[in-house]
């Protein structure tokens, strides 16, 4: 009887972590992803509820990225984190966060790679804090943006399995837009992400950067990279296929909302020099066609896109 009631007792007590875990997440997301909440508002209650998990691992990710290391070795908070992450797998989570999303790990049967390589491709940023080829940044993207992505089509409503590689595709083009799109206000902290090798070859000084100061070379590194996201966003783009009406209603905002900051970008290179790539009226129209349901079946906003066929 005694035994019985310590297991119901402990039953209800994991119930109630796990509830505290989903409700610190949804909290957590609310705060981060402010102004791109809407792109899963279509989503039902319940997988808004464990899709939270994921977008709050996304904040764990992007947080490391702020750490640095000295003289290349780990830092200690990378170890203790890992070690967290492998707690929290074998039924021990020491946060009521890393509880929600081991559950939701598990009840969507998510890959547990794509949960551990956004942790390492930290841990390769926080010791290295620079990149010197395009190669290594796109494999940093892949498994960071991209795992992260990936890591999110399960619970957004898969028909269709073997959505890995274009959804990873498509998490690398969010990215790499991201990185593009923050490079001035990056650099203004000392972080440059994109490869030393592509500032060099295009004659972009990053202390002019830092300054805000408009270049004519600006416009070669924007464009290539654009080229570069254009090409993974396209392949990426097949990941609608994997996904039932509802998640390819999310994803497909996602992605142009992406869209439209590249070619944004595309089109005006010195807008990595401001704050914001996109404008409130942007924001507004892209909001407007998701809430009525318009968003199209393609990351591709037709009235601006030029494909420009090359960089």
């Amino acid at each position: 009887m005694h035994s019985n009631m310590d297991t119901l007792l402990m039953a209800e007590q994991e119930e109630k972590v796990l509830e505290q875990g989903y409700r610190n997440c949804r909290d957590a997301c609310n705060k981060y992803f402010s102004n791109l909440r809407w792109i899963i508002g279509n989503l039902s209650n319940a997988q808004r509820r464990d899709l939270e998990p994921l977008l709050n691992h996304v904040i764990t990710v992007t947080d490391l990225l702020d750490l640095k290391s000295e003289d290349g070795l780990p830092l200690d908070v990378w170890n203790e984190l890992r070690d967290e992450f492998n707690d929290a797998f074998a039924g021990k989570a020491p946060t009521a966060e890393l509880a929600a999303l081991v559950e939701t790990v598990r009840r969507y049967q998510v890959p547990r790679q794509l949960i551990y390589d956004p942790l390492m491709g930290a841990d390769l940023w926080i010791r290295q804090n620079r990149f010197q080829t395009f190669a290594e940044l796109d494999s940093f993207a892949s498994r960071t943006g991209g795992s992260l992505l990936a890591s999110t089509i399960p619970v957004l409503g898969c028909i269709n399995p073997g959505f890995e590689s274009c959804a990873i595709e498509a998490g690398k083009g969010v990215m790499l837009t991201q990185i593009l799109a923050n490079f001035a206000n990056d650099a203004k902290q000392n972080r440059v992400f994109l490869a030393e090798d592509d500032l060099k070859e295009c004659e972009v000084e990053v202390q002019r950067i830092k300054l805000r100061k408009s270049i004519p070379t600006l416009k070669h590194l924007v464009r290539l990279y654009c080229w570069r996201i254009e090409k993974m966003l396209l392949a990426g783009g097949q990941v609608l296929s994997h996904l039932d009406y509802d998640g390819r209603r999310s994803m497909t905002s996602l992605l142009s909302w992406t869209w439209k900051t590249m070619n944004q970008m595309r089109l005006n290179p010195d807008l990595v020099l401001q704050e914001s790539v996109l404008t409130r009226h942007d924001m507004f129209r892209l909001k407007a066609k998701h809430l009525l349901g318009l968003e199209g079946s393609l990351p591709i906003d037709l009235d601006h896109s030029s494909h420009s066929g090359g960089h």
